[in-house]
């Protein structure tokens, strides 16, 4: 269960959900390694927050930019996504390895790693369960320009003000898509291959084409070389199809992340 979770956006909820099922697959040595690395956790004000499931430290690295960003406006940024274009072979820019999939290879590292302190495997193990959400977001992997920040409207429904289209499938659209979902069970779900460092790009760039294929496609006018509109409304049509995209979104980023930390955690 996700707990005390319902309350928060989307957002902090759709990354619950990814660390719960991951939760449910984990090895018991992997479960009990989790239990202990949250032993003592800190919250972003680095005092102790009392946190001790999976699912309470998922939205962390969240957090932590916030209060970061009150003194720092730069602090983690690009952590979160890479701007992959969609209508592109070529990778988005990494400066200084600091775009999710590289930073998920460099913390799945340290929290593979021993030899490190506890609060550093403690972090690790925050950004490398929010992250795997995060990569799975469509929109956090594959852009079209500038497209993901322009204003979106869901067709019949009441939204936030200033809604973009990142925001949309970030929030509304993700909300739409948990409501009365039936989960699968776990050994229903198709196995993944094993995790290896190569692993996290290759699912950014499956996310690239999903956001391609199911967030740009269905837009009315889109085609690869050719402006985007300022605006985007998004009609019934549009809406039910994000569903089943989401829902598979969700499912491979908890598959993935206990197979990540099934293998870094044994």
């Amino acid at each position: 269960m996700l707990g005390g979770q319902s309350a928060l956006a989307w957002n902090g909820r759709g990354h619950a959900l990814v660390a719960e099922l991951a939760w449910q697959a984990l090895t018991p040595e992997a479960r009990a390694d989790v239990e202990a690395l949250l032993e003592g956790d800190l919250d972003a004000r680095g005092e102790p927050s009392g946190r001790d499931r999976l699912t309470q430290i998922a939205s962390w690295p969240d957090e932590i930019r916030e209060h970061e960003r009150a003194n720092n406006p730069a602090a983690y940024r690009g952590w979160h996504s890479r701007t992959n274009q969609v209508c592109s072979e070529a990778l988005g820019k990494c400066p200084k390895g600091l775009c999710v999939d590289e930073i998920i290879v460099t913390q799945t590292q340290i929290l593979a790693d021993l030899q490190r302190s506890h609060r550093e495997r403690n972090e690790a193990l925050k950004w490398v369960v929010h992250l795997v959400g995060d990569l799975h977001m469509p929109l956090h992997s594959g852009e079209q320009g500038a497209a993901g920040s322009k204003p979106a409207q869901l067709s019949g429904k009441k939204q936030k003000s200033g809604s973009t289209l990142h925001t949309v499938w970030d929030d509304a659209l993700l909300d739409a898509a948990v409501k009365g979902w039936k989960i699968p069970a776990l050994d229903e779900r198709p196995t993944q291959p094993p995790y290896s460092p190569a692993e996290p790009r290759r699912w950014m760039l499956e996310s690239r084409d999903v956001s391609r294929d199911s967030v740009f496609a269905g837009l009315p006018g889109f085609a690869c070389g050719q402006p985007t509109p300022d605006q985007f409304e998004l009609d019934a049509a549009y809406q039910a199809a994000s569903v089943p995209v989401i829902r598979q979104q969700i499912l491979l980023a908890a598959q993935r992340l206990a197979g990540l930390l099934n293998a870094s955690l044994r």
